[in-house]
């Protein structure tokens, strides 16, 4: 009965338990008594800025930067902002045939369960964020990341008017700790003629929530951590007017962080106002340069946006509507950022083991890991080291 109490109170637990992911209904076990286990395991060699040794052609010029050659023999045109172009070796089948992906994914279930499979069609591109290849986010200049963010509003909208694709996903892998293979800043834009299969949980949990509360997930959630700023379980990171960035309660990785709309719902990236994607550059920026900052390396980390799916022409109940009419009330926009590193610049978190066979598992509090970077300071420390 006293372990029922401690469950039904708002304190948690500084030993061994498990958190749920609303998002995700998954469970993570934390473990906060391991952050101080002996490591003799991979140690990483963090460099600043440069270029993973034997992915990239034996040439001075970046690939993705102006002039460079990309591995179709393509010259880099002499971009001055940003820069997309579609990706050179595609995950996604990108014929231009009009599909039913999902519709035929559900077929080929009913009649083949142990060997069905599916179109996975789509369109795979790719948008450098600067021509420089030193200059990441966190260096660029508040109105570059403005334009960038500004390009991510106008490519969900021109994704979603095509009704063509279930879901359009952004995401960074920064880092060759995450994979990256061309170090230069950018991101990827995956537009998707079906829905994922992680965004289907997600969607779908979003929904039940949505018809048994009457508003959004998210937006329940982002009021209830507002409400513990000013307590000891505060898991704030980096504030403004309109945007919330905090360590989830369910975080899995060690320095995870998502970013949520503080004040109303959203669903895609273009329904933004000017004063939120002014106030989103800021929160942005600021994030990745206290993860610069906290163990002074150009921090690693995988970056997505998660907005709302799309109709598609085949939804025929759907097609007299236009976009801004569509459903999805359930669904609250945020980004989500999950950087590998554990305890310093040289040492990261693997997913393996009982997590990758079992459930996820971390060490260091969600609260300590807001705590540290709530109280990393400005700016960039490259720049405190040229002044």
């Amino acid at each position: 009965m006293a372990f029922l109490a401690c469950i039904m109170s708002e304190d948690y637990p500084q030993v061994a338990h498990r958190r749920y992911d609303p998002l995700m209904d998954d469970w993570i076990i934390v473990s906060p008594h391991r952050i101080s286990r002996p490591w003799s395991g991979h140690v990483e060699v963090p460099h600043h800025n440069q270029l993973v040794e034997g992915c990239l052609p034996k040439t001075s010029i970046n690939p993705l930067s102006p002039g460079g050659i990309r591995a179709n023999g393509t010259t880099t045109p002499d971009y001055t902002s940003t820069y997309m172009f579609p990706n050179d070796f595609p995950a996604l089948d990108t014929t231009e045939e009009l599909t039913r992906d999902d519709h035929l994914a559900s077929a080929t279930l009913s009649s083949k369960s142990l060997y069905a499979w599916a179109p996975a069609h789509g369109d795979c591109q790719v948008m450098c964020y600067h021509p420089q290849t030193d200059k990441t986010l966190a260096l660029m200049e508040p109105s570059e990341v403005r334009h960038v963010i500004d390009d991510w509003c106008k490519l969900t909208y021109e994704y979603q008017k095509k009704r063509r694709y279930r879901w359009v996903q952004i995401f960074e892998n920064r880092g060759a700790a995450v994979g990256c293979s061309n170090l230069h800043p950018h991101c990827q834009i995956w537009a998707c003629g079906f829905l994922p299969s992680i965004v289907r949980r997600r969607d779908h949990n979003q929904r039940v929530y949505f018809e048994k509360h009457g508003t959004p997930l998210l937006l329940d959630y982002a009021k209830l951590e507002e409400a513990t700023f000013d307590t000891p379980v505060n898991r704030l990171v980096v504030k403004s007017s309109d945007w919330l960035v905090l360590v989830p309660w369910w975080a899995c990785w060690p320095f995870e962080t998502i970013i949520i709309p503080r004040k109303r719902h959203v669903r895609w990236l273009h329904e933004l106002t000017s004063t939120e994607r002014n106030g989103l550059t800021q929160v942005v920026q600021e994030l990745l340069v206290r993860y610069d900052n906290l163990f002074q390396t150009d921090f690693p980390y995988s970056m997505g946006w998660y907005q709302a799916p799309f109709m598609v022409d085949c939804d025929t109940e759907m097609t007299d509507q236009s976009p801004d009419q569509m459903p999805y009330p359930h669904w609250q926009l945020h980004a989500i950022y999950q950087p590998p590193l554990l305890r310093s610049a040289a040492v990261r978190k693997f997913m393996s083991g009982f997590e990758l066979l079992a459930e996820a598992q971390r060490d260091l509090l969600p609260e300590t890991a807001a705590e540290w970077l709530r109280n990393i300071s400005l700016p960039h420390y490259t720049k405190r080291a040229i002044s």
